[in-house]
């Protein structure tokens, strides 16, 4: 029986041995590729969340951009590439007639340049009652070009007539003309 029980230990050994090739050859690397693949899947659906996030954001940021549009075209307009100072003291002066100011003195300062954005100091100077004066502000705040202004001084007439004389700083601004632009 001895004999019988080496063949049966050794058949069961070479079994064990054939077993344990079978799950290192074979059955291993087939769960690594599951475990491999599980985990890619994982990072897929990660991806794929991800990409849904982000397509909810995506009207949003279009939204975004035509209002950054429409306010830089809005900044084009309220101060546009070069001086173009004529039509602008026509329209202060427009202004200054239409709120029927006497005593009218628009006189511009020294520029003040930048590489993107110069800046022209203006004294304005006229006079008229508190309305009128106020009528003035109003309007040169909806001129389609941008006039700041800085510093505002009124004073009463010396001949309690209710007139008042204006005497105000102000800026107006307009970009430099870039080398593609001309």
């Amino acid at each position: 029986m001895r004999r019988m029980d080496k063949q049966q230990t050794m058949i069961l050994l070479i079994g064990a041995v054939l077993l344990t090739a079978f799950a290192v050859l074979r059955y291993v690397p087939i769960v690594r590729t599951k475990l491999a693949s599980r985990d890619m899947m994982d990072r897929h659906d990660t991806s794929m969340q991800q990409v849904g996030d982000y397509a909810k954001v995506v009207p949003e940021l279009r939204q975004e951009k035509r209002q950054l549009v429409d306010q830089l075209d809005s900044f084009s307009v309220k101060i546009p590439e070069g001086k173009q100072f004529a039509q602008l003291w026509q329209q202060i002066a427009d202004v200054m007639n239409e709120c029927q100011l006497s005593e009218q003195l628009v006189q511009p300062g020294t520029v003040k340049e930048s590489q993107q954005l110069n800046c022209v100091p203006l004294t304005i100077e006229c006079s008229g009652s508190f309305e009128q004066m106020f009528q003035f502000v109003q309007s040169l705040e909806k001129l389609d070009r941008l006039v700041r202004l800085e510093e505002i001084d009124l004073q009463n007439s010396n001949d309690f007539d209710a007139t008042m004389k204006l005497n105000a700083k102000a800026n107006i601004y307009y970009q430099s003309k870039t080398p593609d632009n001309g």
